[in-house]
């Protein structure tokens, strides 16, 4: 089994070379990638000990995608490895002592998890406002939740809430606060992520936008994430 020191590297650079064949333009050996994706989910799953529940719905994702194209399928990979991995890396950062390398991926998980539920909310220029610095995070989240509240999610505000929390795990974090306080906010910042990056899936069905991996299987495989705090 790779260590998370390998899998980290690739993970990062694989999933970052994904999104942009999915949305930047990127031109390369895509069979080559979607190799080295399939070899990335199989390490996960097997660092995290769960026995399939990952890599199975990966490889059905990067199937699919030879042979239908990455339209829909594409955003669904990516969504799913990219998060799995960045929650799990939070937890090894949280696991070393190192907190705000845990926020770094946090801030990377819940951005891509709100923008997934942008999408299916239908206002993605809210997305465009935030990364292009018109607004900043919680003005963005603001308006998304308002846009999820007018929708009939009436706990968009409970999901916003915790999602932020752990966004902000960075700029929550004392340096003069004793380690152990520090670690136990880092834990829950975790925690809160791991949770609204599934309360998302269920927000996104009740929108009529089904995510391609069932809740039920984001929920075993992020729950062996949040095993691991």
């Amino acid at each position: 089994m790779a260590s998370f020191k390998g899998l980290d590297g690739r993970l990062r650079k694989d999933t970052g070379t994904l999104h942009d064949w999915l949305w930047q333009g990127w031109k390369g050996d895509e069979a080559g990638l979607l190799r080295g994706l399939a070899r990335d989910a199989t390490d996960l799953d097997a660092f995290l000990g769960a026995g399939g529940t990952l890599r199975r719905p990966a490889h059905a994702l990067i199937a699919a995608i030879r042979t239908k194209g990455r339209e829909g399928r594409g955003a669904g990979l990516f969504e799913l490895l990219s998060h799995a991995y960045d929650l799990t890396a939070a937890t090894e950062h949280v696991r070393r002592g190192d907190f705000p390398g845990a926020g770094d991926h946090l801030e990377d998980a819940i951005g891509s998890v709100t923008i997934g539920t942008c999408v299916a909310a239908g206002c993605f220029r809210y997305v465009a406002d935030w990364e292009g610095g018109a607004i900043d995070f919680d003005a963005y989240m603001g308006k998304l939740t308002d846009r999820l509240e007018g929708k009939g999610i009436a706990w968009a505000g409970a999901w916003k809430r915790i999602a932020s929390a752990a966004y902000h795990l960075k700029g929550t974090l004392d340096p003069r606060a004793p380690s152990g306080e520090r670690a136990l906010l880092a834990r829950a910042a975790v925690a809160d992520a791991c949770w609204a990056t599934l309360a998302s899936v269920r927000i996104r069905r009740a929108l009529g936008a089904r995510p391609p991996v069932s809740s039920a299987t984001y929920a075993r495989i992020v729950g062996r994430i949040a095993d691991r705090l």
